[in-house]
């Protein structure tokens, strides 16, 4: 990311300014590129047709023009923003293995962090004790593997079965919280808190009627107003855990407020929700709108970062949203897409910059046969096939298309 960035009118840009970002996602736009220089000014007025305002990046402008700019002000910058959002001064992180070989190790853990979150529901509904040691001990492997790259705990999360949502979901959402908090450069500590309170908030639901928990239709208004005190029930279920951070119980008791008050049990509001709050509502609705369920068709994934943009300032704080859209990328780690050469694949990791250029696991062919080997396609990278024709995602695909059974393939 430069280190200067200027925001400025789209009727004010000059030949020789680079456009760095726009005032809307790039999905939004027809630009495939994340970033690009003005050259003429018909590119301004088309421009025009789509953004009011762009920062443009002065270190890669060759414009005079930029110069006379350089003083006005800036939006802040990326740690700034993150400081801004957690009060706290962002850890940087890196990546310190590859995808593949993340994934060879962190598979066995994966499921044992499933069995554990499925035995402490089995635990509460048996009336007994949460052992907190225990529970860390599954955690930390987990936590270790996405502080050395995300990427492979958040691909196995995308392995779903709709008849065990409850404990899947609470997996799910515990990986996409530390990946959220290790993007917004919380330390170890924090990211650990994380973990725990997005796998203890919903156990609540273990003390209402099982008929409920496992209904296949959409819930009354007598049924959801029932649903929603599982909060209450957790609350105490976690407070009476011995050893338990306060910040994991304001996690779990405001995992359901909203930023525009909407929310319950309170009816918190903007600053009032805790950070760790406002996490937990985030992931906890992006993982519930892409999982099958009985009742409810998954949105896609890509889908799902759409509604969670229309939804900024609304439910949750823009600012966050946006944060959380760089975690899972404009095309998130699981989405089935399709190439503009009809070749089908499934995104495996974004890109940290160029968020239309992801890793793609490759698995039907043009003629949508299944490879014998789902080779991984770096989009970055791979720009051009062997005859100067580019490759490009044309489109992400509804869940299921062309019959592509997640266990199939990606185990």
């Amino acid at each position: 990311m430069s280190l200067k960035e200027i925001k400025i009118r789209v009727p004010d840009l000059t030949p020789g300014m680079y456009i760095a970002r726009l005032d809307r996602p790039w999905t939004e736009t027809p630009y495939l590129l994340q970033g690009f220089l003005i050259n003429t000014k018909k590119q301004i007025d088309e421009l025009y047709n789509y953004c009011e305002y762009v920062f443009i990046d002065v270190e890669l402008s060759r414009s005079e023009s930029t110069n006379s700019t350089i003083n006005a002000p800036t939006e802040p910058s990326c740690d700034e923003k993150k400081q801004y959002l957690t009060h706290k001064k962002p850890f940087h992180y890196k990546k310190a293995s590859s995808f593949n070989d993340e994934l060879t190790d962190v598979r066995k853990e994966h499921t044992e962090l499933s069995n554990v979150a499925e035995n402490i529901m089995v635990d509460i509904g048996n009336n007994k004790n949460i052992d907190l040691p225990s529970l860390k001990k599954a955690i930390n492997p987990m936590v270790n593997s996405i502080i050395r790259n995300p990427d492979a705990f958040t691909w196995l999360t995308r392995i779903k079965h709709k008849d065990n949502y409850t404990y899947n979901h609470l997996v799910s959402t515990s990986v996409w919280a530390v990946a959220f908090g290790r993007h917004l450069g919380l330390p170890k500590k924090d990211l650990q808190s994380l973990a725990l309170g997005a796998l203890l908030f919903d156990i609540g639901k273990m003390r209402l009627p099982e008929k409920l928990i496992n209904s296949t239709k959409r819930f009354n208004q007598y049924e959801f107003k029932l649903i929603k005190t599982h909060v209450e029930h957790s609350i105490d279920i976690v407070k009476s855990i011995n050893g338990i951070g306060d910040d994991v119980i304001e996690m779990v008791k405001t995992h359901h407020e909203r930023h525009n008050g909407g929310g319950y049990p309170a009816g918190l509001s903007k600053n009032e929700i805790p950070i760790f709050g406002k996490i937990a509502g985030i992931v906890d609705c992006y993982d519930a709108i892409i999982s099958e369920r009985s009742f409810i068709t998954a949105l896609s994934p890509h889908d799902a970062v759409k509604k969670l943009y229309e939804w900024r300032n609304i439910d949750f704080q823009a600012e966050l949203i946006e944060q959380f859209i760089q975690v899972v990328g404009i095309y998130p780690v699981g989405t089935i897409v399709e190439l503009n050469d009809g070749r089908v694949g499934v995104i495996v990791a974004p890109h940290k910059v160029w968020r239309l250029r992801p890793k793609i696991m490759l698995l039907l062919d043009p003629n949508k046969e299944p490879y014998a080997d789902f080779d991984i396609v770096d989009l970055y990278i791979e720009t051009t096939d062997g005859d100067g024709n580019s490759i490009d995602i044309m489109k992400s695909l509804e869940p299921g298309m062309y019959g592509i059974d997640p266990e199939q393939f990606y185990l």
